[in-house]
């Protein structure tokens, strides 16, 4: 499949087995919309690794077993895979934009695929695209209709946090060559970057992680604290 490396389908059976065992054909469809929907607005579909598929969809996996426990392991499921779908939405459908990003802490203008950055356009695609992953959650009857702004709001709040963690902890490198900055170690032209901000450890990925942490919390803890039910 040109969607995924060998590794991210192995990553890809394993979260789609995970998500099936804990809530069954409702939830596989629900992370089905997911990455369909996410290839199809990626230039070339995207060749995702498995690493890119842990980030992605690893809590929402987890959420998914441990939703036999309770509802508000499912409603946190839906609020992550509605926070990876809002980040990716807002990534995909920004990078689409007349105008260039500007920074989410100062504002100012930034380069296209600056960490961070963002556009109104890609904000509103974010907001389209948790509104989307809650619709499909709420179809089958996986959350309830009324819970369905709760996990699209969960979602927004995830890709909120993305952008903050972008512009402020993710790591950011300079090639000493060129002087290109980005999220790579090594720049393109094959020089060693060297690291100007953020933190090493604070990849792309671990930041897509924190999303769907976020994601998922925002959309469990109401549940969780008896302020609202799903039914």
């Amino acid at each position: 499949m040109r969607w995924l490396s060998p590794g991210g389908t192995l990553a890809a059976c394993i979260v789609g087995a995970a998500v099936a065992a804990g809530s069954g054909a409702a939830g596989l469809g629900v992370l089905g919309a997911f990455f369909l929907s996410s290839s199809l607005l990626t230039p070339g579909g995207g060749r995702r690794a498995a690493v890119q598929v842990a980030a992605n969809g690893g809590v929402a996996a987890a959420a998914a077993v441990l939703s036999r426990l309770g509802d508000g392991w499912t409603l946190a499921f839906a609020g992550a895979i509605a926070a990876a779908a809002a980040d990716t939405w807002s990534t995909e459908i920004g990078a689409r934009s007349p105008r260039p990003p500007r920074l989410v802490t100062t504002g100012r203008p930034v380069p296209r695929g600056t960490s961070g950055g963002i556009t109104w356009l890609g904000t509103a695609g974010g907001a389209a695209g948790a509104a989307f992953i809650a619709t499909v959650a709420a179809l089958p009857g996986l959350i309830a209709l009324r819970a369905a702004p709760l996990v699209a709001a969960a979602g927004v709040a995830g890709g909120v946090a993305d952008s903050l963690l972008g512009a402020t902890l993710q790591a950011r490198y300079r090639c000493p060559a060129c002087g290109a900055t980005g999220e790579q170690p090594r720049h393109g032209c094959g020089t060693a970057a060297v690291l100007v901000g953020g933190f090493r450890w604070m990849t792309n990925d671990t930041v897509n992680l924190a999303a769907t942490i976020v994601g998922a919390a925002v959309a469990a803890l109401p549940r969780v604290a008896g302020v609202a039910s799903p039914h």
